[in-house]
């Protein structure tokens, strides 16, 4: 492969091209048997659908192109589970030798969880955002003690089939209305054979939902930190944290783990926050995210998509940072660049300026 040269006029960089994706994230379905009110779904504008398998063969067919890969990840927005297909897909992908992990609701995982241990399902990340019926059922629409007998029926099964994967971790949306309940999420991993818990703050997509987040200096984030990390022995459980306030760094994990995204549709996203078009709120600044694709996978080969000098390009751009940092500028209320993502005051396009990914605000698995 020839290499891509960039002209910053006093100096040229080159960039090779390389086959080097290591994770691949795919969204086979964006369709949900839950309405959770902080959801993406709510409030984006794409229409719904789902991969057939057939499609899903073909996106297969190309992996052989990268010896880097190691991981699939099976979600994007929507419930994997529910897609008619999920376990065959699963089949495929262990058979061909990957890491398979995926991101769940739980409310479906007893009816499949001797094919999950079968299959060698190596992750699953169950959403459970309060251990309260009550507050669980405000956020999520569903009764909380079916999703704790899912898992709990999983982890037996396990046991009686002599099996220790899938792991099972629990992802955790931060808001003012469960924060106070975080200690309880300890206990509950414990009782669940959890021993990794993802923290994430939220991301809010109505000015409504703007008023829950915990990172606007309402909650002493050093005290909660230290708190929970007092009963990480007791419990043994891995707590991943995000930050609790706006830092000078900039770090995308999609961009350092060589990863990507296809849709459902089969276009591919550098990352979740590109794979739809939706409005955020920045601290409670309104911003159109509006999806960005590099190439459909169905029209083009992965492997030219992820090569090609525009992918390449923005991958080094994100890596080093050589995009404005919108969200603490003097002038982000003001800017007509900060009213969406596609182009920013440096001329990238996409703009990644407002990403609290990037700022490890937001976490994904």
């Amino acid at each position: 492969m020839e290499n891509i040269i960039l002209d910053y006029d006093d100096y040229k960089v080159l960039i090779p091209k390389k086959p080097d994706l290591k994770k691949l994230y795919v969204e086979i379905t964006n369709l949900c048997n839950l309405n959770c009110k902080m959801c993406f779904r709510r409030f984006w504008k794409d229409k719904l659908g789902e991969m057939s398998f057939e499609n899903f063969k073909e996106i297969f067919s190309q992996l052989k192109d990268f010896p880097d890969l190691k991981t699939i990840y099976i979600g994007g927005i929507g419930e994997p589970t529910i897609h008619p297909d999920f376990l065959k897909i699963v089949e495929m992908i262990k058979n061909a030798g990957y890491r398979l992990e995926f991101g769940s609701n739980g409310t479906r995982l007893a009816g499949i969880a001797d094919d999950l241990i079968k299959l060698g399902v190596d992750k699953i990340m169950v959403s459970i955002d309060a251990p309260d019926p009550a507050i669980y059922r405000d956020i999520r629409g569903t009764d909380f003690m079916s999703v704790e007998d899912n898992i709990m029926h999983l982890q037996e099964r396990k046991k009686s089939l002599g099996k220790y994967l899938p792991e099972i971790g629990i992802e955790v949306v931060i808001m003012k209305s469960n924060v106070h309940l975080l200690h309880g999420i300890l206990p509950l991993a414990h009782k669940l054979g959890v021993n990794h818990i993802l923290l994430s703050n939220l991301m809010p997509f109505s000015k409504q939902l703007s008023k829950e987040i915990v990172y606007d200096g309402s909650v002493d984030y050093e005290l909660l930190v230290d708190s929970l990390n007092t009963d990480i022995g007791k419990y043994k459980v891995k707590l991943q944290f995000p930050k609790f306030n706006l830092q000078t760094d900039r770090v995308c994990q999609f961009i350092e783990n060589k990863s990507a995204v296809i849709r459902w549709d089969g276009e591919v996203a550098p990352c979740y926050r590109f794979l739809h078009s939706y409005t955020e709120f920045i601290f409670g600044r309104e911003k159109d995210v509006n999806v960005y694709s590099f190439g459909n996978v169905f029209e083009k080969k992965l492997l030219d998509i992820w090569t090609s000098r525009e992918y390449e390009t923005f991958r080094y751009r994100v890596k080093n940072a050589i995009y404005p940092s919108c969200t603490d500028c003097s002038l982000r209320d003001y800017c007509d660049f900060t009213k969406n993502t596609d182009l920013d005051c440096w001329g990238n396009n996409p703009s990644c300026g407002d990403c609290l990914w990037a700022r490890d605000l937001i976490q994904c698995p």
